[in-house]
C-alpha cells in the first residue's frame, strides 16, 4: 500500500509538506515550506531515507521556504520550473537575510538546492523510480504554479497545491478537465468558507477610485504582495486604460523583471510589457522622495503592511486626506493592514539591528482606505465545483484530504464532502494514511 505522511499545512496555512512513500520504500516530498508560528516554523521531521525526489507546486514561501533544509543531508532532484526557481531563490535569500528566526540552514544549502533542481514541463510524465511517476498540471494560482499528479504503485494521487479556477489577467485558470481519473485528492482549503465578490465589478470600483484620487492630485499606495498580486494590479490598471503615473518599488520590481524574462508563463506578455514600459521602477532614496511629491499610483510590498518598501510612503499618505491606501490581498488577523481596514488606524513597529534603525508608528488614517479581494485562490463555490468535477476511478471510495486552511476551513470542507459521499478527512500533523 502507498503511505501518505502529513508533515505540515494540517489545519493551518503554512509549512506545507507531504511525504508519499511507495510499498518498496521509495519516497517523494510534495512542497516543503515554512510556517508563521514562531514555535513551529518547519514541517515535521521524519525519516527521509530512500528519498527519490522533491516536487514544488510554486514559489510562495509557505510552500518552498524550508526546501534548503532537505539539502543538509540529501542531494535529490527538486522538480520545478525556471520561473518558480528564480523567485524561490529570491524569497529564501531575503528570508535568511532579514529573519530573526534561527533557521537550521543557510545560503550553502540554498545553493545545493539550485544545483539539484530539474525543470519539468507541464503535462510531461516523469519517472523518479520503478512504478513512481510525477506529472505537473496547471494550477492557475500564480505564474509557474502547478498541481502535481503522482502515480505510485498504480495509485493516482492528485495534490492541488494552491489553485484558482477563475479568470485573472496574469495567467490562465486551473481546469479540472486537465486531470485524469484519480484515486486520492489532497486539496487546499484556504477559502472553503468564503465566496469572493464578482471580479468585474470589483475591478471597476478599484480603478474608478484610483482615477478619482490621482486626477485630483493625490497618491494611491497599493501595498501588494511582490509575487503575482503586484503584477495583477498592474494589468487591471492596463485593462481599464489608467494613464497616470505608476511607480513600482521593492520586491515587485525584481519579480516583474523575472516575469519579463519568462514570457511563456504570462497570459498576455504584450499587455504586461506595455504597462511596465510606462511604469517607473523605484529603488533609491532620492527617487522615493520624488515619488512622495508626485501624484499617481505606488505599487509596493508588503501586502499586509508588515514591512517592506511600502513603509517608506505610508506616513505621508496616511496624513493626506487627498490620497488613499488600497489593499488588494488577504490581511491576516493582527497584521498592520488588517488593523487599518478594521479600525482606520495603522500601527507598525520594527527594529532593524543591521541599520540601527527603529520605526514606531501609530497613525489614524486621514486618507481614504479600502480592501479589494483580488484573490488567487479558489473560493468555496469554485472549490466545491472543481472537486465535484474531478473523476475518481473508484466511485465508492473517493479519498480526499483537506489541507492548507485554518482548523475551521479544513474540517468544514472535509465534513461537507463526507455528506457528498467522499471519504474525506482533515488530517492532523504527523498522521499517516495508507491507500
Amino acid at each position: 500500500m502507498v503511505k501518505i505522511s502529513f508533515l505540515g499545512s494540517c489545519r493551518e496555512i503554512g509549512r506545507s509538506g507531504i511525504l508519499v512513500e511507495s510499498k518498496s520504500g521509495s519516497k517523494c516530498i510534495l512542497d516543503y515550506g515554512i510556517g508563521f508560528n514562531n514555535n513551529n516554523r518547519l514541517p515535521l521531521e521524519t525519516d527521509l531515507t530512500n528519498l527519490k525526489a522533491v516536487a514544488l507546486t510554486h514559489c510562495h514561501i509557505d510552500h518552498s521556504g524550508a526546501l534548503p533544509f532537505i539539502y543538509k543531508k540529501y542531494q535529490v532532484p527538486c522538480f520545478t520550473n525556471p520561473i518558480s526557481l528564480d523567485i524561490t531563490e529570491i524569497l529564501i535569500r531575503d528570508m535568511i537575510k532579514i529573519s530573526n528566526y534561527p533557521y537550521p540552514f543557510g545560503f550553502r544549502e540554498l545553493d545545493l538546492l539550485k544545483q539539484n533542481t530539474s525543470f519539468l514541463e507541464k503535462g510531461t510524465r516523469y519517472m523518479i523510480d520503478d512504478k513512481y511517476f510525477i506529472t505537473f498540471i496547471d494550477a492557475g494560482h500564480i505564474p509557474g504554479s502547478v498541481s502535481i499528479l503522482l502515480e505510485v504503485d498504480d495509485k493516482r494521487i492528485f495534490y492541488s497545491g494552491d489553485i484558482n479556477t477563475q479568470e485573472t489577467h496574469l495567467i490562465d485558470p486551473a481546469n479540472y478537465k486537465d486531470v485524469p481519473q484519480i484515486d486520492t485528492l489532497i486539496v487546499e482549503s484556504t477559502y472553503a468558507l468564503k465566496e469572493h465578490p464578482p471580479r468585474k465589478s470589483l475591478e471597476e470600483k478599484f480603478v474608478e477610485k484610483v482615477i478619482e484620487i490621482t486626477e485630483n492630485g493625490g497618491k494611491v499606495l497599493i501595498p501588494a504582495f511582490g509575487v503575482a498580486r503586484s503584477q495583477e494590479a498592474l494589468l487591471i490598471l492596463e485593462k481599464y486604460n489608467y494613464m497616470g503615473n505608476i511607480f513600482i518599488d521593492g520586491l515587485a520590481r525584481k519579480v516583474s523583471s523575472i516575469y519579463l524574462e519568462n514570457p511563456n508563463f504570462i497570459k498576455d506578455i504584450n499587455a504586461f510589457r506595455k504597462i511596465l514600459k510606462r511604469s517607473q521602477f523605484i529603488s533609491k532614496k532620492k527617487d522615493r522622495l520624488h515619488v512622495k511629491n508626485s501624484k499617481g499610483v505606488i505599487i509596493s510590498p508588503s501586502g499586509m503592511l508588515k514591512g517592506g518598501a511600502a513603509i517608506n510612503y505610508i506616513e505621508t499618505i496616511l496624513n493626506d486626506p487627498g490620497s488613499a491606501i488600497y489593499l488588494v490581498g488577504y490581511q491576516v488577523e493582527g497584521s498592520p493592514g488588517r488593523g487599518l481596514i478594521d479600525n482606520g488606524i495603522f500601527e507598525f513597529k520594527e527594529t532593524q539591528k543591521k541599520n540601527r534603525m527603529s520605526v514606531n508608528l501609530k497613525i489614524k488614517a486621514k486618507c481614504d482606505y479600502d480592501y479589494f479581494d483580488f484573490s488567487s485562490h479558489a473560493d468555496s463555490l469554485h472549490l466545491y465545483e472543481y472537486i465535484e468535477n474531478l473523476e475518481f476511478r473508484n466511485n465508492t471510495h473517493k479519498d480526499v484530504f483537506c489541507v492548507h486552511g485554518d482548523n475551521k476551513s479544513t474540517t468544514t470542507l472535509a465534513s461537507e464532502l463526507v455528506k457528498k459521499d467522499y471519504n474525506s478527512v482533515a488530517p492532523e500533523i504527523g498522521e499517516i494514511y495508507k491507500i
